[in-house]
């Protein structure tokens, strides 16, 4: 049985290329755009998990393909292959859970939770995995094991119908995201409570409004937003400090937003610290908004902090 080095040699760059070099590539560019940072140790472990990915591609294509050699190797490379992308989406990176990456930029940060596609993908490994393992077997023995059909076409077909239910996820995904819409109505509303202020008439809280339009095919679970503002600079610092909560929510639960509907007027109420009442009613400021948004989407979990800065204060009219 003749060695295809050609074979072997080819598919070992294309693989080199998928493995290692893409990856880094993409890393670098996440990297210089600001929404991610890798460490040098995840780059390193990248780079050796991609080179034994390759080694096994090349011994995969070193025999023809109706061989058992072949089809034993295809399994090993097809178990490794599903063991390293479930690394690639965090399945296994020390004191982080299961599959959570983190997109920071100095005004927004999103953590996500991709544990389901870390197991998706490395389901439709061993489904292929076992595909492989029944051939090598059937050619080994020249027997073919069938139930109805030969048991390893039936596992051919149950892992193609897979991938193609993961891609078409992960598509519905990007399609369902790019057909969401959150915005928050320009302007505050202030509120008041009389006999709960140093001043009877002062006012208590401050009231957002947004709207969520959700055009995609995934309902929004869940959904929980937190704000606070806080204060940037002030013209009275002792009596209005900077960096402090002058205001916050509490509890504000959304329950669902379902998928074709635009939901709208949805209100979130933030209370005034009684301890910041007088420096706000006496004190020129300006105020950044921090705003906690949480999830789950597509079974995926997201929690996304965005922080609104320049906001101008001054003190209600009398």
């Amino acid at each position: 049985m003749a060695i295809q080095i050609t074979k072997m040699i080819g598919y070992g760059i294309l693989n080199g290329i998928l493995y290692i070099a893409l990856p880094l590539i993409l890393f670098e560019v996440i990297s210089i755009m600001g929404l991610m940072t890798f460490t040098l140790e995840f780059k390193t472990s990248i780079i050796i998990i991609g080179i034994i990915g390759t080694a096994f591609s090349m011994a995969r294509h070193a025999y023809p393909k109706d061989t058992s050699a072949n089809r034993i190797i295809a399994f090993g490379s097809t178990v490794y292959s599903g063991i390293y992308m479930f690394y690639l989406f965090g399945g296994f990176t020390p004191g982080v859970q299961l599959g959570t990456y983190m997109i920071s930029t100095p005004l927004l940060q999103v953590l996500l939770g991709l544990q389901i596609i870390a197991w998706l993908l490395l389901a439709s490994s061993g489904i292929r995995a076992l595909q492989y393992l029944i051939e090598a077997i059937e050619l080994r023995k020249n027997k073919e094991y069938r139930v109805k059909f030969k048991l390893s076409k039936i596992f051919k077909v149950i892992g193609t119908l897979f991938s193609l239910f993961i891609f078409g996820y992960l598509g519905s995904i990007v399609y369902s995201g790019m057909n969401l819409g959150f915005n928050f109505h320009p302007g505050i509303v202030l509120g008041s409570q009389f006999g709960t202020l140093p001043d009877p008439n002062g006012y208590n809280n401050i009231t957002l409004t947004f709207d969520l339009n959700n055009q995609g095919f995934y309902a929004i679970y869940n959904v929980s937003i937190d704000a606070e503002l806080y204060t940037v600079t002030s013209t009275n610092e002792p009596l209005l400090p900077v960096g402090v909560i002058v205001a916050e929510s509490v509890d504000n639960y959304f329950g669902t937003f379902h998928s074709f509907t635009n939901n709208i007027n949805n209100d979130i109420t933030l209370f005034f610290d009684p301890t910041h009442i007088v420096g706000l009613n006496t004190t020129v400021a300006t105020l950044a908004l921090k705003i906690s948004f949480s999830t789950l989407y597509a079974a995926i979990f997201i929690n996304l902090i965005l922080t609104v800065g320049g906001i101008p204060w001054a003190p209600p009219p009398p």
